[in-house]
């Protein structure tokens, strides 16, 4: 098949491919709000078929048995991967043409490309915050873990507040506990950076 690209989607809860070879056969993957490397400007619509076995796993040939057919709708505004619908069957060509022409309408509105990537912006900032948390985690499960070797020990009521200390300095394996901590969600609001004090005009400040 050589070089190709990937959409994903989902539905019913699963995760679907769609593989093109439309733009710069990376193997790339992208899901909605990314940018799409090497497509077109404009608002572009496109669609692809793809099938379904009796227990929603894609299957990548039309003549197995059990199949179910759907037409997906695919849509990039400025290089950008902002929505997909799902029908059901194969669509017809003259089905399928009204719908790119809806799609490429609703999708030229101006407002609602700016909401929508405002909205896409705030989630991958809420996404970064939470991944530069995790790495500031670790890089101080890590100087625990350096300080403890090195014959220290944790006596401060504070440093054992954190969990992942009291799991260092019960000896357990640092891997394993930057293992734990890779996968909890219950600890929050990590931050490298220094906590400023309250500031009455702290939101009008750069």
């Amino acid at each position: 098949m050589g070089m190709f690209d990937s959409l994903y989607i989902e539905l019913d809860g699963r995760e679907l491919e769609l593989q093109t070879k439309l733009f710069d056969k990376s193997l790339s993957v992208y899901r909605v709000g990314d940018w799409v490397a090497g497509a077109s400007p404009g608002v572009r619509v496109y669609f692809d078929h793809l099938w379904l076995d009796d227990a929603g796993r894609q299957v990548y040939s039309a003549e197995r048995g059990g199949t179910r057919q759907k037409t997906v709708f695919v849509v990039l505004v400025q290089g950008v991967f902002v929505n997909y619908q799902i029908h059901e069957g194969e669509l017809a060509a003259q089905t399928i043409e009204p719908i790119l022409h809806q799609l490429q309408e609703h999708w030229s509105d101006s407002a609602r490309v700016r909401d929508f990537l405002v909205e896409t912006l705030r989630i991958q900032q809420q996404r970064f915050a939470a991944l530069d948390g995790r790495l500031c985690r670790i890089r101080s499960i890590i100087a625990t873990a350096r300080r403890l070797k090195a014959g220290e020990t944790l006596n401060h009521t504070f440093e054992l507040l954190h969990e992942e200390n009291k799991r260092l300095a019960a000896g357990e394996d640092p891997f394993e506990v930057i293992a734990w901590a890779l996968e909890d969600d219950v600890e929050k609001g990590w931050s490298c950076e220094d906590r400023m004090p309250p500031d009455p005009l702290y939101e009008h400040r750069l």
